[in-house]
C-alpha cells in the first residue's frame, strides 16, 4: 500500500496536482496512460496547463490510477460545490450575504474564511475585511 505523503485534499489546480502526483508515484506519461487507457500526450497536455480541466469521470479514472479519491483535485471540489449550489438559490443568497455583503459570520466561519485567505495566499481579498 502507498504511504499518504500528500493531504487529503489539494490546493493546487489540477495541473500542478497531476504533476505532483505522478511524480510523487514515479509514473511516466506512459505508465500512467497504460492504468488510465488515456494517452501519453493527452496526459502531458493536462499537465501543461494545454488542455482544460478533464470532466468528472476522466478525473474519477486518473484519481484511482494515481490512488487518491476524485475529490483530492480542486476542479472535483468545486464543481461539486457549484451543482450544489445550483440545485439552491437559497444557499447562494446565504453564502452571497456571508461572503461578499459583509454580513456578521459566526466566529468559526470568519476563521476558516482568514484562514483561507491568510493561509494560501490565494484567497478572495474581499473575504479579509468580513465584519463581526
Amino acid at each position: 500500500m502507498l504511504k499518504a505523503t500528500r493531504p487529503r485534499y489539494s490546493r493546487e489546480r489540477f495541473q500542478a496536482a497531476l504533476k505532483g502526483l505522478m511524480e510523487e508515484r514515479h509514473l511516466s506519461y506512459r505508465q500512467l496512460a497504460y492504468k488510465t487507457q488515456l494517452s501519453a500526450g493527452y496526459l502531458n497536455h493536462l499537465t501543461k496547463g494545454t488542455r482544460p480541466v478533464p470532466a468528472d469521470p476522466v478525473i474519477r479514472t486518473i484519481a484511482t490510477a494515481l490512488c487518491v479519491e476524485p475529490d483530492f483535485f480542486l476542479e472535483f471540489r468545486l464543481r461539486q460545490v457549484a451543482d450544489v449550489l445550483d440545485a439552491s438559490t437559497q444557499l447562494i443568497d446565504a453564502l452571497y450575504s456571508v461572503l461578499l455583503l459583509h454580513v456578521p459570520v459566526s466566529e468559526e466561519m470568519k476563521a476558516m474564511l482568514e484562514r483561507q485567505a491568510n493561509g494560501n495566499g490565494h484567497g478572495d481579498p474581499r473575504s479579509r475585511s468580513l465584519a463581526v
